[in-house]
């Protein structure tokens, strides 16, 4: 467990590192509807073991140790996206960027909610083994957390769902590096509940 939690910790820092360096010169593009990370964005520092047992006990269970390393070494951006609309004339709309806690922690439970919401049940009823958990990244992509060692990521909005990455770390360099790509070689993923 120790190797595999310093292999984590080293790719989320060259993430880091990598990711400020390309958002320090970052131009928003103006056809482009949706959010999009603003110039000079930074990630916010990571936060201690004890923050993130406070964060899990807040959300009702406990998270990957691949999540737990990377708010450890980032936790959440420190501005806004911003929404120009593909420059439409419709007045641009921010939202946060990466979830960072405690800053978005009702944000991040609002979005659980509402999933459940969607999908009939009680945000009680998931168990991480027949209703794998839910734990919101950024935007409507969400981290799954059932009983395995990879952790896939979906986009989830409402009830239309689709399997958007097989890892965290796959979606990440995605969606920093490849403006917000869906991975191209997706295996086959049981979620079992949130895709049926």
């Amino acid at each position: 467990m120790i190797k595999a939690t310093e292999e984590n910790k080293n790719f989320f820092l060259q993430l880091k590192l990598k990711s400020e360096k390309l958002w320090s010169s970052k131009v928003i593009n103006p056809k482009i509807y949706g959010f999009q990370i603003q110039k000079r964005t930074r990630w916010r520092p990571g936060i201690k073991l004890e923050e993130i047992k406070l964060y899990e006990s807040e959300i009702g269970f406990e998270f990957p140790q691949i999540y737990k390393d990377f708010l450890m070494t980032m936790n959440g951006t420190d501005t806004p996206t911003v929404n120009v609309y593909g420059e439409s004339g419709t007045p641009y709309v921010y939202g946060p960027g990466y979830y960072s806690y405690p800053q978005d922690l009702e944000l991040v439970k609002d979005r659980i909610e509402w999933i459940c919401e969607s999908f009939k049940i009680k945000k009680e009823e998931m168990d991480g083994v027949q209703i794998p958990f839910i734990l919101p990244i950024v935007s409507h992509r969400f981290l799954i957390i059932p009983n395995k060692i990879k952790f896939p990521v979906l986009s989830m909005h409402g009830n239309d769902v689709i399997i958007y990455s097989s890892s965290l770390k796959e979606f990440l360099i995605d969606d920093i590096f490849n403006d917000h790509a869906r991975s191209k070689n997706l295996e086959e993923i049981s979620v079992n509940f949130w895709l049926k």
